[in-house]
Parts: structure tokens; sequence; C-alpha cells
């Protein structure tokens, strides 16, 4: 019979300089993204079609080194020349690729979001979890805005709307950070 082992991490347990470095990172990537939106979104959108196009030629080189048995090699070559298809359309087409990439982004941000929020809701000892909750609402509205123009202006609203995000969540992360530090010395004490 195997063992169950739970382990409940308490407050005092949480490293608060992790939420400061994260928010000092985003602080800083959006500040980049907020000077440099076209450049970022330009550059996005290469690291995508280059990543695509490697991904597509391995897909190819496995597809040409498995035996011929099954239809694995077919759907593997299939894939990789759509991959081929994709990461130089990314290249060529990159305005209509950074409408997709903000897309896609826009639905992660809605889903760390909406995470977020429920963790705010739900866990009642979390000290300040108003930050957190605003910081999922954040991430909520910058998806919906990037959801609502991905292909007017995707390059500037693009980076710059995902320049504030990171900004303003930085902002809210350090404060976050120094709340528990502050929270952390005053009842954690050894």
């Amino acid at each position: 019979m195997t063992e169950v082992v739970m382990y409940r991490e308490s407050i005092c347990d949480v490293k608060w300089g992790t939420f400061v470095l994260l928010g000092l990172l985003a602080l800083i990537f959006g500040i980049v993204i907020m000077f440099y939106p076209g450049i970022t979104t330009a550059v996005l959108v290469m690291l995508f079609g280059v990543l695509i196009i490697v991904l597509a030629f391995l897909a190819l080189i496995i597809a040409l080194m498995s035996p011929g048995t099954s239809g694995r090699p077919t759907l593997l070559l299939l894939a990789a020349i759509l991959g081929f298809i994709v990461g130089v359309g990314a290249i060529l087409a990159p305005q209509f690729f950074a409408a997709i990439l903000a897309i896609i982004i826009a639905v992660v941000l809605f889903v760390i979001g909406f995470m977020n929020i429920i963790i705010a809701m739900s866990e009642k000892t979390f000290p300040h979890r108003w930050l957190l909750f605003i910081m999922g609402l954040l991430s909520v509205i910058f998806a919906i805005l990037i959801m609502a123009y991905p292909l007017m202006g995707a390059v500037v609203l693009f980076g710059f709307l995902l320049g504030v995000y990171f900004v303003i969540y930085g902002i809210l992360s350090i404060a976050a950070g120094f709340s528990l530090r502050s929270i952390k010395n005053e009842y954690c004490k050894a």
C-alpha cells in the first residue's frame, strides 16, 4: 500500500524574495517592451518562425528514419511540411503571425488572470490577497483588450499592452513580496 504524504505550505515557507525578483524582472521587461514594441513583436514572430522550422526539420529527420510499417512516418512528414510552411509564413508575413501570437498570449494571460482570481478568492489565509486579485483582474482585462484588436496595429498594440501589463504586474509583485516579508518578520520568527 502506498502512503500519501501531504505537504501544506504555510506563509512562513513562502519565499518573499521570489515575488520581488519576479516583479523586478517583469518591470524591466515591461519597460523594454514599451520602448521597443515593434522590435519586440518582430523578434517574437521571427523566433516563433525559426522555432517552428527547427521543429519541422526534426520531424522530417524522424519521419525519414522511422520504419515505414506504421502511419507514423507519414504523419510526421505531413507535420514537417506544415511546420516548414508555418515557419516560413511567420518570417514572410510577420504582421499576420503577430496577430496570431497576440491572440495566443492573450489566452495565456486570461488563464493566468483567472487562476490568480480563483486563488485570491479561495485562499482566506493568504495575507493581502487583494494584490493577487488585482493582478488576476489586470491579466484578464489585458487579455480581453489584446483579443479585441489583434489585427489593428498588432505590433504597437501588442508591444505596448504587453509592456504596460508587465510594468503593472511587476509593481504589484514587488508590493506583494515586501508585504509578505513584513508578515513573515512579524509572525514567523523562529
